[in-house]
């Protein structure tokens, strides 16, 4: 069965690339500009994997994190959490928000498949 993916990230550009490295891949993609919308995406399309971007407008990644494990119990999806600034991202506090994973985005998107792979 292909695994799904929900991708939140307010950046055009990024939620495109990251989109269609993962289809490349084989995975089932559904991408979200921000999170009022990625919960209901959530919800409907049950993602094996949320991967959300750290800096969006309307919520932190950190707090949308924390939020969709809470929402999701007692069989919450995994997810990564994913930085375009290496400064920005706080793989203690990813931690402890509930991510499973987190990486830095760039135009290679190598961490971030390898990422993907080692929790799907």
């Amino acid at each position: 069965m292909e695994k799904r993916i929900l991708v939140i990230d307010d950046s055009v550009q990024a939620r495109q690339m990251i989109a269609a490295t993962l289809e490349e891949e084989g995975y089932d993609v559904v991408c979200s500009v921000d999170f009022a919308d990625a919960l209901q995406k959530a919800k409907a399309a049950k993602p094996d994997l949320v991967m959300i971007d750290v800096v969006m407008p309307d919520i932190s990644g950190f707090d949308a994190c924390c939020r969709i494990k809470d929402m999701f119990q007692p069989d919450p999806p995994d997810i990564i959490v994913m930085t375009g600034k290496l400064d920005a991202i706080d793989p203690i506090r990813a931690r402890k928000m509930g991510a499973d994973d987190f990486v830095v985005k760039t135009s290679n998107m190598s961490a971030l498949l390898k990422a993907v792979q080692k929790i799907l």
